[in-house]
């Protein structure tokens, strides 16, 4: 009398190595190619500086293709001399100098992808009525609101191991039951 696990148990050993097939294949899937984003930029989000600088640098995770907009406005206006420049994932916008105050950089570009980027960065000149919440920002800005992959993997390549084993356990448990059970 050969000793097979009931069929209840199979199917339920076999769905579970399947999930964990799944979740390793997962673990080690390439990642997806994603549209280029704004790495930095310096002015800085929500940063404080003592002067304006002569110019604004925004730099991008891949590089650029046309440059739509960039545009700096302060208490007077528009700071933007002349047009934004782009080389590779660097745009630079020069600026004419300007009275201490809030500020906001606008910017609008297409990278290579062919995807359109555009937002804005409010830092201050002077004053510091910022310079409070500089620390804060900056504690939040080097936070990541995405997991990286390594710790993807230091979660689902131990969940895979786990349901494997427990599949495999399942199965020893059945087929060691199954001879002499009588229940």
């Amino acid at each position: 009398m050969s000793a097979t696990p009931p069929p209840r148990a199979g199917r339920v050993a076999a769905v579970l190595a399947s999930l964990a097939a799944v979740l390793a294949l997962l673990a080690w899937a390439p990642p997806a190619a994603a549209h280029a984003e704004l790495l930095s930029s310096d002015p800085s989000e929500s940063g404080v500086l003592e002067a304006l600088p002569s110019r604004a640098i925004l730099t991008f995770s891949g590089a650029v293709s046309e440059v739509h907009e960039v545009t700096v406005t302060g208490p007077d206006g528009s700071v933007a001399n002349g047009d934004a420049t782009s080389v590779g994932a660097e745009v630079r916008q020069n600026l004419w100098a300007g009275p201490d105050g809030a500020y906001t950089l606008t910017y609008d570009v297409l990278s290579t992808d062919g995807h359109e980027i555009a937002g804005e960065i409010n830092f201050e000149i002077g004053g510091g009525t910022l310079a409070g919440d500089e620390e804060a920002a900056a504690g939040a800005s080097s936070s990541s609101d995405t997991a990286p992959e390594g710790v993807l993997r230091g979660v689902v390549v131990p969940a895979a191991v786990v349901l494997l084993s427990g599949a495999c356990a399942l199965v020893l448990w059945h087929r060691r039951r199954a001879p002499g059970s009588t229940t």
